[in-house]
């Protein structure tokens, strides 16, 4: 199963998804609603959440690797099946993803099943022992998943290529699944390589989500007999990015069946680095901002004033705690040429980032920028909302923050901090463009 990467709280958690390396660390308890952080006696690196679900969940994630591009995810296929694919009772849940950052692996069940869930869990770190003509039949539902995924799905197509360009050099500009021709020489015995090199207790990292307390869980990964690994001076790592030489690149995708439509990004560096969780807030700030038909946000040019735009959708996120990265997809209204949408709305983000934008407006957007926080007062909003939190961090080998920190960072917004960041758009970075539709709307 494929997860698109997306970053932090972008869509509020869009997809609650977790990732942290957790083994080799001293075992952490997230601070929720009241519970302190704890080390119990197995030293993988564990984050409890307890978000008063009447359903626990345990996910195990283990960060990215080298490799070929696919290969870890077709590893995540045979792991899965080699340890949690067989017969489970009704009320258990499993699934896996592989995302640019992590792969992961989750089972669901009752409170009462937890000990189970653990030990069934734990055999993802057991070699792979599958026949091989099942390997290589798993190959061929790879392929399938390609082509449902990609396959006659030019915006996907767009997505795959532009994330090459504007990441080159790093792990996030590596395909997750892989071309066709990638697909078809992965090998049996390469994944099993990739599996033992990359699945191993010292590497992954533990979430456990439920109305648990830190007392059930010691006791269910005793009964687990969760592996005990020594004590590593070790911490999540994020993937690594240095933004290439800046450059600029128009990917064209003719295709008479598809809506014609516009994808604008840029990925530029920041004048300093900024704390990861108050600059993702601020993104989302200003993506509201933009995302308005006050003055300042583009929709009043461009789809109001003059309309160029159909309809747009804007995206704003840091990709590390030095870069951040704006997403523009619009479909163009009729008769208007893509080329001229483009044309409008790099005029009007240049214009807005000259003017700055309007104290008005920001106090304005401000004041109902209300979802991004839970509200801190009720309790059982709180501990959901920590929950995806944690698995979020986790899922982008972050470390979460606890919930007191966090608290301290709602509110704490600046207008010279978010004009700072609009006007980084405007300056040299790295920017692919992708025309989609009949060609002879480009």
């Amino acid at each position: 199963m494929i997860r698109v990467a997306l970053t932090g709280l972008a869509g509020k958690v869009a997809a609650a998804i977790g990732h942290r390396s957790l083994w080799a660390i001293t075992a952490v308890l997230v601070a929720v609603c009241g519970f302190i952080a704890f080390t119990p006696p197995h030293s993988a690196a564990t984050h409890l959440v307890n978000d008063g679900q009447d359903r626990v969940t345990v996910k195990v994630i283990f960060p990215t690797a080298e490799g070929a591009p696919g290969l870890l995810h077709y590893t995540e296929h045979l792991a899965w099946l080699n340890a949690i694919g067989g017969a489970r009772s009704a009320n258990q849940h499993s699934n896996a993803w592989t995302s640019s950052h992590a792969v992961a692996y989750w089972l669901s069940g009752t409170t009462d099943d937890l000990p189970q869930l653990l030990t069934r869990l734990k055999r993802i770190f057991d070699p792979i022992e599958l026949p091989e003509t099942f390997a290589l039949e798993e190959r061929d539902i790879v392929l399938r998943e390609y082509d449902f995924a990609l396959a006659g799905n030019p915006t996907a197509q767009a997505s795959e290529e532009m994330n090459a360009f504007l990441y080159e050099g790093s792990l996030l500009g590596r395909s997750i699944i892989g071309t066709r021709d990638e697909i078809r020489s992965f090998t049996y015995e390469s994944a099993m390589a990739l599996h033992a090199a990359t699945h191993q207790p010292g590497k992954a990292t533990l979430i456990v989500t439920g109305d648990l307390s830190n007392r059930q869980l010691q006791r269910a990964l005793r009964k687990a007999e969760w592996p005990d690994i020594p004590r590593e001076a070790q911490t999540l790592a994020p993937i690594e990015f240095e933004p290439e030489q800046r450059a600029e690149r128009v990917f064209t995708f003719a295709n008479d069946d598809a809506t014609p439509r516009l994808i604008w990004r840029r990925v530029v560096d920041l004048p300093e680095r900024m704390d990861f969780d108050r600059l993702e807030a601020h993104t989302a700030l200003l993506r509201d901002i933009l995302d308005t038909n006050l003055p300042g946000g583009l929709a009043g040019p461009l789809r109001f004033d003059a309309p160029v735009a159909r309809h747009f959708n804007v995206n704003i996120w840091p990709i590390d705690d030095n870069s951040i990265e704006i997403s523009f997809s619009a479909t163009p209204e009729t008769g208007v040429q893509i080329a001229d949408l483009q044309e409008a709305f790099e005029t009007t983000l240049a214009q807005l980032a000259e003017g700055g934008i309007p104290q008005e407006t920001y106090d304005r957007v401000l004041g109902r920028f209300d979802d991004f926080w839970p509200n801190w007062e009720d309790t059982d909003e709180t501990a959901d909302w920590m929950a995806g939190y944690v698995i979020d961090r986790v899922s982008f080998q972050r470390e979460p923050l606890d919930q007191s920190a966090l608290k301290a960072l709602d509110g704490d917004f600046s207008y010279v901090t978010t004009n700072l960041l609009l006007s980084q758009f405007v300056t040299d970075g790295r920017t692919a463009i992708a025309f989609i539709g009949p060609k002879d709307t480009f």
